[in-house]
């Protein structure tokens, strides 16, 4: 079998042996006694090769590639820590070895910075660097060890620990060797690690934002509340596994697989923490549920249109020009796919409010003297803020105004409605203003004088 081209680069050998898969050299090791350099030869299998071999061969190159690539990183890290050392970074006036490393190599940052940890750390850890080059241990975890030596308060301390952690990071997973180095970190460093937990507390966070069509929630907490929140959603995880498998199965019977299951991993992820979230809310502050209503609106031709698209297949066409009177949306004016919200509205997961072009409500309003109740929330759905010109008081905090007063036999439905806060409702009613609904749906507010209220280029 041809493995294609060879690349002959430093290194070390693990042994004078050399490893082969079925007669072919795989890793060969060589040294040059006269230049007092050693050679790896590493294949380069053509992607040919590599479908034309068997998944256990496969595995066999894969494993001298990781054992090169180990070998190749522990010869660069010696490199630029002998560099570090000798100063080569100032010759053309670079601020640090890493910024020398990342304009000779074009690696990130990112990577520069753990490359010159790892060298600095070579220089106290002999025994990690002798396994590195002979490729024993791997990059993350020599990455790993050099993060501990970086610590100014306990970084001291790890050539103490040189083998105790050397036999770790051969022994164990990752993952594992992690848990071994973080533990060893508390016990060196243990006002650090009082001081990196009490931080953790202190700043821990929670944002909700919205980046194009997502909602991203982000959070932070200390290691006690966050261990207590992946226990409760690890079991929201599960309960929708448990719901994708049972159907899964009741649909395929004994062929039922993962790869048939409806929903992907991290879609069952999304699903679990909405369902927390939804469940949170039904048990409530103090015993009250939290009435969770969430508002979508939109024109009346384009919901029809959407709903006809879902029933006929027809494909909905609405012209882009009419954009000023077409809203789907929330009541934050973020945009909705209309798709969704028809889907949503005939689920009846969400309150659908639909307007007509002047942006009024249709078919919300009774005869009454207040606003209240789903009314009152449809109109501040519609009408978040408070109408007065340069007031963002929120809806929530604000009254609901007849536009024509009920004293003159303004009727109590959504047509005669707007949003205004407390301030300028009685400033509108004590002054003489008027507020009105032009067929456009805008709203107008003239003064006692006749001149409108409004911004200077509309004025």
């Amino acid at each position: 079998m041809h493995l294609g081209p060879e690349r002959r680069v430093p290194g070390r050998a693990i042994s004078d042996i050399t490893q082969s898969l079925r007669g072919l050299t795989l890793i060969e090791r060589t040294f040059d006694y006269t230049a007092s350099m050693e050679t790896l030869t590493v294949p380069m299998p053509s992607v040919e090769a590599l479908a034309a071999m068997g998944a256990a061969d496969r595995a066999a190159v894969l494993a001298a590639l990781n054992h090169a690539v180990r070998c190749i990183e522990a010869a660069t890290v010696d490199l630029v820590e002998v560099a570090d050392r000798a100063g080569d970074h100032l010759a053309d006036g670079h601020r640090s070895a890493a910024a020398w490393l990342t304009a000779s190599t074009n690696c990130s940052p990112g990577e520069a910075r753990a490359r010159v940890q790892s060298a600095r750390a070579m220089r106290t850890l002999p025994s990690v660097r002798a396994q590195f080059r002979d490729g024993r241990i791997g990059v993350a975890q020599v990455r790993e060890i050099a993060r501990l030596v970086a610590n100014p308060r306990c970084g001291g301390d790890v050539a103490g620990s040189e083998q105790i952690l050397l036999d770790a990071a051969r022994s164990l997973e990752y993952r594992d060797f992690c848990v071994v180095t973080q533990r060893w970190e508390q016990l060196a460093d243990a006002d650090g690690a009082h001081a990196a937990h009490e931080r953790a507390h202190e700043f821990r966070d929670a944002r909700l934002s919205q980046v194009g069509a997502e909602f991203r929630f982000e959070t932070s907490h200390g290691v006690i509340a966050g261990a207590a929140l992946r226990e409760v959603f690890d079991a929201f995880v599960a309960a929708e596994f448990d719901a994708d498998w049972a159907a899964t199965v009741a649909e395929h019977g004994d062929a039922a697989t993962k790869a048939l299951m409806p929903r992907t991993a991290a879609q069952r992820r999304a699903d679990a923490f909405l369902a927390m979230t939804l469940a949170a809310a039904a048990a409530g502050v103090d015993g009250q549920p939290i009435d969770v209503v969430v508002n979508l609106v939109s024109d009346t031709d384009q919901f029809e249109q959407y709903v006809e698209e879902a029933i006929t297949g027809d494909a909905a066409q609405v012209d882009p020009s009419t954009v000023r009177g077409r809203r789907c949306e929330t009541t934050d004016g973020i945009p909705v796919d209309p798709r969704q919200l028809v889907a949503a509205a005939f689920l009846g997961r969400i309150r659908h409010i639909v307007i007509d072009g002047a942006g009024v409500i249709i078919a919300a309003g009774q005869k009454r003297r207040l606003f209240n109740g789903a009314l009152r929330e449809a109109i501040q759905a519609i009408d978040p803020v408070c109408a007065w010109l340069g007031c963002n008081l929120r809806a929530q905090l604000a009254q609901i105004d007849h536009l024509q007063p009920a004293s003159r036999g303004g009727p109590t439905d959504a047509a005669n409605a707007k949003v205004l806060c407390k301030k300028h409702n009685l400033h509108k009613h004590t002054h003489g203003y008027v507020v009105e609904r032009q067929p456009d749906g805008t709203i107008t507010i003239t003064r006692p004088d006749g001149t409108l209220l409004a911004l200077p280029d509309a004025a």
